[in-house]
């Protein structure tokens, strides 16, 4: 829903090296995208860490082939990467497009 938001409220533009600074314009949304980000991560108390939690533990325990434990691992971190690289673009870095002129946090 918050990355829809922002879509929308960005003129239906999708690429991120346009979008940035976007904390100080929709604060709501964007303190709601990055709670999203990180259940999406696993981030401990959030309903995406139990899901996670078991899945890797699940996974640490049995007895499957080291290429798959290290696929699901690495797959993992590559999640976090592209959250943080995500929310690192859009909500704290520089405002890139010069056309958002009905960019608000309203409905």
């Amino acid at each position: 829903m918050c990355a829809g938001a922002i879509i929308h409220n960005i003129n239906n533009s999708q690429d991120i090296r346009l979008i940035g600074g976007l904390g100080v314009y929709i604060p709501l949304t964007s303190g709601c995208f990055n709670v999203a980000n990180l259940a999406l991560c696993g981030m401990p108390f959030l309903a995406g860490f139990y899901s996670k939690d078991l899945i890797l533990e699940v996974v640490s325990l049995s007895y499957i082939n080291i290429f798959s434990f290290f696929l699901y691992f690495f797959s993992t971190g590559l999640t976090v990467c592209y959250s943080f690289r995500l929310v690192y673009y859009t909500i704290t870095g520089e405002l890139n497009c010069g056309s958002l002129n009905m960019l608000r946090d309203e409905g």
